[in-house]
């Protein structure tokens, strides 16, 4: 059954909903497939009615009591526990664990459940008791690798989103052939009930199909009741619709445009896509973090990779994989969720800036007077060629957006994710490399989540129950930087250079935002956006009707003559401008005349928007391996190899050059919503400074020129202080 999205489809309520109750188990106690299982570390789960799905509790596959590695899953903070779902996994063969599987004495796996980390106690990254599952129904999606987890404390669920299917070991209980994959979907889990079903949205922007981003960087916004997940991609395992699309050294990719914005303060809370501007492209294998400064704070992404040569969006590519490079760390991507601006903003080392890389982790720690944001990045992979990974852990602060590496040590992993838990960071899972490349050929040397102290600055193995109530501290090696204490304090509050001089009003909420016009073009013009009604009064009017509603109806006909008009000069002057490029470079990709790409199959330059409930799909049940299913074992079961084997981490091009590729390969006309336009990156100022970019805010509000930067370092030649802006 294919998920359309369209109005017919969609019912008023949730009636027929598919509702499965889960199945919990802890480590620490007897495990009974029907009943109430507890222990001292985890809550007490009410088991429901066992279905026909595969139940791992007590077998190889039951994480809590025979972990061997994990990577590749999701995994979401919750109220002092940590939820992880999917991966891929070591399966230890014997009745062992982490500690005492020999060698090769394992076989490939996924996690076909849902792993709770309990951090209510202390505990050491050796303790198995923190650990408990909960099965899933025999319909909710499992084993899912490169998706993401949101949690809204508002409807009090956590959403799967995302990824596509394991095909990590065709043995494993929750294996999916590819002819039976189930149609894409966002399922729920009810924390307090804890039970699963497919979620219900409003819809805005969606298109008739909402795709499974894969290998889509991913946040909440904890205070907004707000998540995000940006761009992505979809393959042959992501649904059922793509189930015979290419695979192996030449896969077939369908990059995705947006991001996707989920807000639960409605009800039914809305799922909306974002376009984005042309200069970014398609985008995978990168982290993204909410930053909470002003009213609504911002959205960072950071790192990651993208094509190396012009790509479209929204069109199946065969052999996209090819020549992928690792995204700069000279500069970060910002959403401004106040505006909906887009920006790019150059970032400075002091006097490093950290090699380009992909799939990383990131968190936040923030002064406790918000006089600096930190965002931590933690580990990673340089190259998907042969692969080489990293453990060194960066810090890029903010808002001067200085990078300082703050720790290292030997080895590398990736395919990890990470949270905050006050003092504790609590790395979860993550694959480590030979000197090989390779995957590593053994256990991990610990539970699934290894522990950090944000205190002591090493990784400790201990987690601090008590340190999770208290906030972490600004690192030693930024407080260098922009002065202060741990607590914050900062004394150097703006960067080198703004990128663009509109953002130090974002940054700084006790000015007032004057004018601002982008002037960057949106992949996607959503020119007719969300309907909004004035309310209806209820008192009548002495007012006379006859002469208003005869004016409003002249008014109306001069608006609609004025919108025909510029809608006509804009199509024709859309039309010079896509022939002039094409005439110019006969061999560069156009957008078809029909279609702009966006996060669905059926797009349009009109907003596909509703307003109701979708009829929750019934899927097909798991069915059992089918030994004629004979496509190859996933190796490395990522990107990391065979699906991104030419990573070229070449001098980083000047954004001139990419921006030029960017606006040849998407629409030519919009009314921007981001930016304004980045060429150049760096010119040069009066007195030797450079400023990134020309804004339409007044230079008039920021104080004389900026000191010379050279390749994102500051110039020992001009190591002065700019004067304060406003």
């Amino acid at each position: 059954m294919k998920v359309m999205l369209g109005a017919a489809l969609f019912g008023a309520s949730l009636a027929g909903a598919s509702v499965f109750q889960g199945q919990a188990s802890s480590a620490s106690s007897a495990v009974s497939s029907v009943g109430v299982v507890s222990s001292s570390t985890s809550s007490v789960f009410t088991v429901a009615t066992p279905s026909s799905n595969p139940t791992v509790n007590s077998s190889n596959h039951d994480l809590s009591q025979h972990f061997c590695r994990i990577w590749r899953h999701q995994s979401v903070y919750v109220e002092g526990k940590i939820y992880i779902d999917g991966g891929n996994t070591y399966v230890p063969n014997g009745n062992t664990t982490f500690s005492n599987t020999a060698s090769t004495q394992f076989s490939q796996g996924m996690n076909d459940v849902l792993l709770v980390l309990d951090l209510s106690k202390n505990f050491t990254n050796q303790d198995a008791t923190p650990y408990s599952v909960i099965d899933k129904g025999p319909q909710v999606p499992n084993a899912i690798i490169e998706g993401a987890l949101w949690w809204s404390a508002a409807t009090r669920k956590i959403y799967q989103v995302g990824g596509w299917f394991s095909f990590n070991s065709l043995q494993d209980p929750g294996y999916i052939p590819d002819a039976s994959l189930p149609s894409s979907s966002i399922w729920e889990f009810d924390v307090d009930k804890k039970t699963w079903e497919q979620s219900a949205f409003n819809y805005v922007h969606t298109g008739t199909k909402l795709d499974r981003p894969g290998a889509a960087a991913n946040c909440d916004a904890p205070s907004l009741n707000q998540s995000y997940i940006f761009e992505g991609y979809v393959e042959f395992r992501s649904d059922i619709d793509y189930y015979n699309w290419t695979r192996g050294a030449a896969t077939t990719f369908k990059y995705l445009e947006g991001m996707l914005q989920l807000d639960t303060n409605t009800s039914p809370p809305t799922l909306t896509n974002i376009s984005v501007p042309t200069y970014v492209g398609p985008r995978m294998n990168g982290a993204m973090v909410h930053v909470p400064v002003g009213d609504k704070g911002i959205i960072v992404q950071i790192a990651g990779q993208e094509p190396m040569n012009p790509t479209q969006w929204g069109v199946p590519i065969p052999g996209a994989n090819q020549q992928n490079t690792a995204i700069n760390n000279t500069y970060v991507d910002i959403y401004d969720i106040e505006s909906g601006f887009w920006f790019r903003q150059q970032t400075f080392g002091v006097p490093d800036i950290p090699t380009a890389r992909a799939d990383i982790c990131v968190i936040l720690v923030t002064a406790l007077d918000k006089s600096s944001y930190n965002i931590f990045m933690i580990a990673g992979v340089l190259t998907y060629n042969v692969p080489i990974t990293s453990e060194e852990m960066w810090v890029l602060t903010l808002p001067t957006f200085q990078w300082v590496k703050v720790h290292t040590r030997p080895g590398g992993i990736y395919g990890h994710t990470c949270h905050a838990v006050g003092e504790n960071l609590v790395v979860v899972g993550g694959m480590q490399t030979n000197d090989q490349g390779g995957n590593a050929n053994n256990c991990s040397t610990h539970m699934p989540a290894e522990i950090f102290s944000l205190v002591e600055m090493e990784y400790t193995g201990t987690f601090d129950a008590a340190g999770a109530s208290r906030s972490p501290p600004v690192p030693a090696d930024v407080v260098s930087l922009i002065g202060g204490t741990s607590t914050g304090g900062a004394v150097n509050t703006k960067p080198y250079l703004w990128s663009d001089l509109y953002l130090q009003y974002v940054f700084n909420p006790s000015l007032t935002r004057p004018p601002y016009t982008p002037s960057y073009t949106l992949a996607v013009n959503f020119t007719n956006s969300t309907n909004t009604t004035a309310p209806i009064t209820s008192h009548k009017s002495s007012i006379p009707i006859g002469p208003i509603v005869g004016g409003a109806i002249g008014g109306v006909a001069v608006i609609a003559l004025a919108i025909f008009l510029i809608i006509f000069f804009a199509r024709k002057k859309k039309a010079r401008k896509v022939a002039e490029i094409a005439a110019a470079d006969p061999n560069m990709p156009l957008p078809p005349s029909n279609e702009l790409p966006t996060y669905q199959d059926s797009k349009g330059h009109t907003a596909v928007e509703v307003s109701a409930y979708q009829q929750p799909l019934v899927f097909s049940q798991y069915r059992p391996h089918v030994a004629a299913n004979l496509h190859p074992q996933e190796l490395y079961a990522g990107e990391e190899h065979g699906r991104f084997p030419d990573v070229i981490l070449a001098p980083s091009p000047s954004l001139r050059m990419r921006d030029s590729s960017r606006f040849s390969e998407m629409s030519y006309t919009g009314s921007g919503g981001g930016s304004p336009n980045l060429e150049p990156l760096t010119p040069l100022m009066p007195g030797g400074g450079r400023q990134s970019r020309q804004s339409e805010v007044s230079r008039s509000s920021v104080g004389g020129p900026s000191p010379r930067l050279e390749n994102g370092r500051l110039s020992r030649q001009s190591e002065v202080s700019s004067p304060s802006e406003p």
